[in-house]
C-alpha cells in the first residue's frame, strides 16, 4: 500500500467525478477516437495523484473516480497503483469514493475480472449492439471490425461482474436512425446498466438530429416500460435528474466532466474527442504541475449568475466538437423529462415506483 501524503491540490468547488486518462495506448483504431496512437503518452503516478489531490480535496463527500485512456488494460499496473492511493486517501479523508474503469473490451481478462469484482470496480464496456454500428467506427489496426470479437466476450463478463458492468452506448450522428434498435440489441444481450454518449468531431446534420431525438425518446420509454423488478434497465443519463436534486452547482462542468490527460493536463473535454495539440491547449483549465487556472479557481458557481452562462458558451465551441455537445443536451432532456413523468406516476403505479426506487437507490450508490 503507498504511502498517503496530504492533500495538497485544494479546488474551491466541488468535483464530484473525476476521469483521469492512464494512457493514450490502444489495441483498436476507432474512427471516432482523435487518441495519436503512435506515439503513446503515460500518466506518471506523481500526476496521477495530484489529479486525486484534486478530486479528494474538493469539497463534497461523495466522489467517483473513472480510469480510462486509450486502453487502461494496456496500463493495468498503474490503474491498480491509482485505485490503490485513491482508496487510501479517501479513507483518510473520509471521502465516499466510487470507482469504475472504462475499456473498449476486446483484452479483458478472467485475471483483470477477478480484481474488478474483488475491489467492487464498476467496469464499463464501449459497445455499439448491432455488428453494423459496431464495425463502422471501432475497428481493429487492420481495419477489421470489433463485433464479434467483443460479443464473445458478453458472457464471461456479464458472469463475473453481474451488475457491476456498464456499458457506454456511443451514437455516431451516421447511425443515429438506429439507435433504437441498436439500444435494444444491448438490452436483448444482458446489458441492464447503459450510458449513452454521442460522438464527437464528426458534423451533425439537421437529419441526424432528428432521428436522435427520435430513437433517444424511445430508448427512453422502452428503459422505464421494459424494467420489471428484478430485471431493471437503467440509463445512465437518468442519474442528471438526481444530480441536479442533489447537487446545486449541477449546471458547472467541473462538477461532472473535468479530467486529467496522461501529459498532466486538466480539461473539460474528453480525452479521446481533441483532436490535436492546438486543441488540447485551447480546452485546457490547468494543469497537474499547477493546478486549475486562476480563471476558474476563483470563480465561484451561481445558478443565477450570468457569468457561469457565458463561461460555459464560450468554452465549449471548438469546431467540430460543439455539434456532440448539442447531441448531449438532446440526450441528457429527454431523460430528464422521463424520470419527471416517472416521478409523477410512482405514487399511482406500483411498477413506476419500483423502478424509481431503484434509480435513487443505485444513484446513492455512486453510479457514474
Amino acid at each position: 500500500m503507498p504511502a498517503v501524503r496530504e492533500t495538497n491540490m485544494r479546488f474551491n468547488k466541488e468535483i464530484n467525478k473525476f476521469k483521469i486518462a492512464l494512457t493514450s495506448a490502444c489495441c483498436l483504431r476507432c474512427t471516432h477516437c482523435f487518441i495519436d496512437k503512435d506515439h503513446p503518452e503515460n500518466i506518471s503516478f506523481p500526476r496521477a495523484e495530484k489529479g486525486l489531490d484534486l478530486l479528494l480535496g474538493s469539497p463534497g463527500k461523495d466522489k467517483i473516480l473513472e480510469i480510462y485512456g486509450g486502453e487502461p488494460l494496456l496500463a493495468f499496473g498503474m490503474a491498480q497503483k491509482t485505485i490503490a492511493a485513491a482508496r487510501a486517501k479517501a479513507r483518510k479523508l473520509g471521502k465516499n469514493l466510487s470507482i469504475s474503469m472504462a475499456s473498449n473490451g476486446v483484452l479483458v481478462t478472467p485475471e483483470h475480472l477477478a480484481y474488478i469484482a474483488k475491489n467492487n470496480i464498476r467496469f464499463s464496456i464501449s459497445f455499439s449492439g448491432g455488428r453494423k454500428t459496431q464495425d463502422l467506427s471501432r475497428r481493429f489496426p487492420s481495419g477489421a471490425g470489433t463485433h464479434k470479437a467483443l460479443k464473445e466476450k458478453i458472457p464471461l463478463l456479464l458472469s463475473a461482474l453481474g451488475d457491476r458492468l456498464h456499458v457506454i452506448f456511443c451514437v455516431h450522428p451516421r447511425r443515429c436512425a438506429a439507435a433504437y434498435e441498436d439500444f435494444r440489441e444491448l438490452a436483448r444481450l444482458g446489458f441492464r446498466n447503459i450510458g449513452i454518449e454521442c460522438v464527437h468531431g464528426f458534423p451533425w446534420r439537421g437529419k441526424d438530429y432528428d432521428a436522435f431525438g427520435k430513437n433517444m425518446r424511445k430508448i427512453a420509454a422502452y428503459a422505464v416500460t421494459r424494467s420489471k423488478p428484478g430485471d431493471f434497465i437503467v440509463l445512465e443519463p437518468f442519474m442528471e435528474f438526481f444530480r441536479e436534486q442533489a447537487h446545486g452547482n449541477a449546471f458547472c462542468p467541473f462538477l461532472r466532466d473535468l479530467e486529467m490527460y496522461p501529459d498532466g493536463a486538466l480539461s473539460l473535454y474528453p480525452y479521446p474527442f481533441v483532436k490535436n495539440s492546438a486543441q488540447r491547449r485551447a480546452v485546457a483549465v490547468g494543469s497537474a504541475a499547477k493546478g486549475v487556472n486562476k480563471k476558474f479557481s476563483a470563480c465561484v458557481p451561481s445558478p443565477d449568475s450570468p457569468a457561469c452562462g457565458d463561461c460555459v458558451s464560450a468554452y465549449y465551441r471548438l469546431p467540430g466538437l460543439s455539434d456532440g455537445s448539442r447531441a448531449y443536451q438532446m440526450r441528457t432532456e429527454i431523460c430528464r423529462e422521463a424520470v419527471k413523468d416517472l416521478v409523477g406516476r410512482a405514487a399511482a403505479e406500483p411498477a413506476a415506483k419500483a423502478y424509481l426506487k431503484h434509480l435513487i437507490k443505485i444513484f446513492k450508490e455512486g453510479y457514474t
